[in-house]
């Protein structure tokens, strides 16, 4: 049974400063990088990114290129090789890899200087390429092994000068069975902790700011970031009829009985909450709202039977099938699966899909992402959060390495269990400044939903 009544969320606070990562957890990523390499019998590694897909290098070097593309080549011998154009050539900090920095003014941007280095196969042949290597190239997307999705010319390139055509390696990185992206060490951790810290707060403030006749665009001065980048464009829309869930603020202006989409994500976090602009339960009483209603409670009987069913090693399959069982067909289907790993991209794969026989891992960052598609028109509900499933061994790692991360998890926790009445495993550990909080009348978060049983507040 669902209840809806007014819950005050605690104040869990934050850290004092973005957390960050040292050259010693990058120098044993570029080593497991490296094993891998030779599992999957590869000379070279070459890692493409650009603007909006930089997590993978991002990850190897600490280095995300800014409005340009940059390329990492890989040696099996551990030689490093980072392309960069013009403008990021200039700019790239003190790494904490051991990389040499080549200018290759094909990467910058139209218009520039090209007269000192602009073509890359030379640089390719310094770098190392050579005839009768095997080189697997990373973007970021898996598809299949001869299907590349990185620039064609790098491509043509590469197989021109190694004699055969390179090999889709995203899996290294990103496979939802073994991808090294998967899981995070602890103090990865603490930088996606800080980030659901920024992105629930952010779409916190602006739920609380929603009042008949404010507008989107005026209300988006709340998306703060707190210093890191985007992973995701801010989504903020309403209207009588369901917005666009992507949509960017615009000047539409709330009124009550609209419908609200609000998301919000940066590296390593996203949060999002959708429904109704009404301000007490008496809307879900009659008509739309009580179809809205139904939808409600089952989608966060979903939603429950999801994050109980989350523990280390549990085939993602199993997760699925709970969250599934749940589900009253009748009401709604899923978007896209619910739940899926997050990195310093949003969406980095998922697991969770029908029979699925992949094991979570401790150490993996994960979405609740569950997004129904109402079979009811004029049906609106959304909830995202992130979350880490950590063993016995991480959280003694996290209570030790980072005492206030960690103790702001177990609080979050005792919220979940005591006062929304959630069952979570002991190695569940929410990362949201209002985990599993849904609040279904928008103009008064005051209301918010729990379950029976839980402990009176």
């Amino acid at each position: 049974m669902i209840n809806l009544s007014k819950i005050q969320i605690p104040n869990f606070s934050s850290a004092d400063e973005i957390p960050e990562l040292s050259a010693a957890i990058y120098h044993a990523r570029i080593e497991k990088i490296l094993e891998r390499m030779k599992e999957e019998n590869l000379d070279l590694l070459l890692v493409y990114a650009d603007r909006e897909h930089s997590a993978n290098l991002a990850y190897c070097t600490g280095f995300d290129p800014r409005f340009e593309e940059a390329l990492l080549l890989l040696t099996r011998e551990g030689k490093m090789t980072l392309f960069l154009g013009n403008e990021c050539v200039n700019v790239v900090s003190e790494l904490p890899i051991t990389a040499e920095i080549v200018l290759c003014q094909e990467l910058s941007l139209m218009g520039q200087d090209r007269a000192l280095s602009w073509d890359l196969e030379p640089l390719l042949c310094e770098a190392g390429v050579s005839q009768g290597q095997r080189c697997g190239c990373v973007g970021w997307k898996s598809l299949m092994a001869e299907r590349l999705e990185i620039p064609s010319y790098i491509v043509e390139l590469v197989e021109k000068l190694s004699g055969s055509r390179p090999v889709n390696a995203n899996d290294i990185f990103m496979s939802p069975r073994n991808g090294l992206r998967i899981v995070n060490e602890p103090d990865q951790i603490a930088c996606f902790e800080y980030a659901a810290t920024r992105t629930s707060g952010a779409v916190k403030n602006i739920l609380e700011a929603l009042r008949p006749g404010v507008s989107c665009a005026g209300l988006s001065d709340r998306f703060l970031t707190g210093g890191l980048p985007h992973s995701c464009h801010p989504m903020l829309a309403c209207g009588p009829v369901i917005p666009n869930g992507m949509a960017s603020p615009g000047n539409k202006r709330l009124q009550e009985g609209d419908y609200l989409t609000c998301a919000f994500g940066i590296w390593g976090a996203l949060t999002c909450r959708a429904g109704l602009a009404v301000t007490s339960p008496e809307a879900f009483q009659t008509g739309r709202g009580r179809d809205a209603w139904q939808v409600i409670e089952n989608y966060l009987a979903v939603t429950r039977a999801w994050y109980a069913a989350l523990h280390v090693g549990v085939s993602a399959g199993e997760v699925w099938a709970a969250a599934d069982a749940a589900r009253d067909d009748s009401l709604y289907t899923f978007c896209v699966n619910p739940g899926h790993y997050i990195h310093l991209d949003e969406w980095v794969s998922s697991p969770f899909w029908k029979d699925s026989d992949i094991a979570l891992p401790s150490g993996a960052a994960l979405q609740a992402d569950i997004i129904p598609v109402s079979r009811v028109p004029g049906i609106s509900v959304n909830m995202e959060d992130g979350i880490i499933l950590a063993d016995a061994a991480l959280r003694d790692e996290l209570l030790t390495s980072h005492p206030g991360m960690f103790a702001r998890t177990q609080a979050r926790r005792r919220f979940m269990i005591d006062q929304l009445g959630y069952q979570l495993s002991e190695d569940v550990l929410p990362l949201s400044n209002m985990p599993g909080a849904y609040f279904p009348c928008l103009l008064d978060t005051g209301f918010v939903c729990s379950f029976e049983p839980r402990k009176s507040s």
